[in-house]
């Protein structure tokens, strides 16, 4: 009797064992087979979705700001773009169809790099002959364009309406011959009125003028309206600019497209 009861016992017991392996094999199985519901399903794609947008408008932004510094880059070092305005560099720009124009002309590339200054390593400097942009000294929001006639450390003198050089080389005087200016301004360089028309540069300056000597506003009246009279040496002014003025070279005429060319330097 004891030993039937015992075998029914062990039997029960093996029962159980295999019933357990049976549901655990069971269990396997179906966390292999399983596949997500319809919510699981919504749920994973619109998770997927949402990092592919994520991903999608980060490169956009990533891309912009990369954009937006090279242009601040090349704008502040190396080039930028400049519309003519007025009629103080007749007939050289701003003249259509042989008449000066008073409002916007050409659009100009104007060269920054070869002024720059990187660490104190000056790459280069202004040359007599070359036309530049510049703030005045009385207004660092304005941007004038002129040409560069006297270099640091030159006297300048306006003798009967003509520009004459005084430095080493010249130490006698020097008037320079200037095939940019036309009829009506060659030979017509006046000094302001009570402003003088000697000129001693410092040096670390520039002495520019207008190609349109009659309709200039240049160091002749330190920038200022040509009518002026009076000190222009006070609030600031001066007749001169040094570099921190100069923005950069006028390099080339890019808009209209019958006077696109490069700009350049003459021989004097």
């Amino acid at each position: 009797m004891d030993n039937e009861t015992n075998e029914n016992s062990d039997q029960e017991k093996n029962d159980t064992f295999d019933e357990i392996i049976h549901d655990k094999k069971v269990l396997e199985d179906s966390e292999k087979t399983f596949t997500p519901g319809p919510v699981g399903r919504v749920l994973g794609n619109n998770k997927k979705k949402y990092k592919t947008a994520l991903a999608f408008w980060f490169d956009i932004v990533l891309n912009l700001i990369i954009i937006i510094g090279l242009v601040l880059v090349i704008r502040t070092y190396l080039i930028s773009p400049f519309q003519v305005y007025g009629s103080s560099m007749c007939d050289t720009f701003n003249n259509f169809n042989g008449t000066c124009s008073n409002g916007y002309g050409e659009y100009l590339i104007v060269n920054k790099l070869g002024f720059q200054n990187f660490f104190g390593y000056q790459v280069g400097l202004p040359k007599r002959g070359d036309i530049v942009v510049f703030h005045p000294p009385h207004n660092p929001s304005e941007f004038f364009i002129k040409r560069i006639i006297g270099l640091p450390g030159e006297t300048i003198r306006l003798i009967d309406d003509n520009v004459v050089i005084f430095n080493d080389e010249h130490p006698e005087g020097w008037e320079i011959d200037e095939p940019y200016l036309n009829e009506k301004n060659s030979g017509n360089t006046k000094a302001r009125p009570n402003l003088g028309s000697v000129f001693e540069i410092p040096d670390d300056s520039y002495f520019v003028l207008g190609d349109n000597r009659t309709g200039s506003s240049d160091s002749r009246s330190c920038f200022a309206d040509a009518k002026l009279v009076g000190n222009c040496f006070e609030n600031n002014n001066s007749a001169y600019l040094n570099m921190s003025h100069i923005q950069g070279k006028a390099a080339v005429v890019l808009w209209p497209l019958n006077k696109i060319t490069t700009i350049k330097r003459p021989e004097y």
